[in-house]
């Protein structure tokens, strides 16, 4: 009898270009694609968030092929996964969730900017302020 192939995949495993063997993503990079193409983060803004150096750098990290994180770009992935579970607790989520994180928002800390713009251009400060509001510490 011959074995058969499972057709499931190990956690943290992502498909690379065709052909090309199975990389494993960390889980925390993993889980921020996840929020940057639940929020429809283009590439600039998916930088910025992360403090990634360049567009080519984050296509390598999204194949798994990308240099170790810092424990500063840790941190910010830790931040806003958790700004994104912080939605999804108070019922934003989906489409909702991305008009809350591109519209702007006229109450503080935002004071008309978008949440997303205000979250790149803040640092780390502006992700632990969006965090707190929406955790209501």
């Amino acid at each position: 009898m011959k074995p058969t192939k499972s057709s499931a995949k190990p956690a943290g495993f992502a498909k690379g270009p065709a052909g090309a063997a199975q990389v494993r993503i960390p889980a925390a990079l993993s889980a921020f694609f996840r929020v940057a193409d639940a929020w429809e983060l283009s590439e600039i803004q998916q930088c910025k968030l992360l403090r990634c150096p360049s567009s080519a750098v984050l296509r390598r990290y999204r194949v798994g092929q990308g240099p170790r994180l810092t424990p500063a770009q840790q941190k910010r992935i830790q931040i806003i996964t958790g700004i994104h579970a912080a939605l999804s607790k108070n019922g934003v989520s989906g489409e909702r969730a991305f008009r809350w994180i591109h519209e702007p928002r006229r109450e503080a800390p935002f004071k008309g900017e978008t949440p997303v713009h205000y979250m790149m251009d803040g640092g780390v400060d502006a992700l632990v302020a969006v965090a707190h509001l929406l955790s209501g510490r």
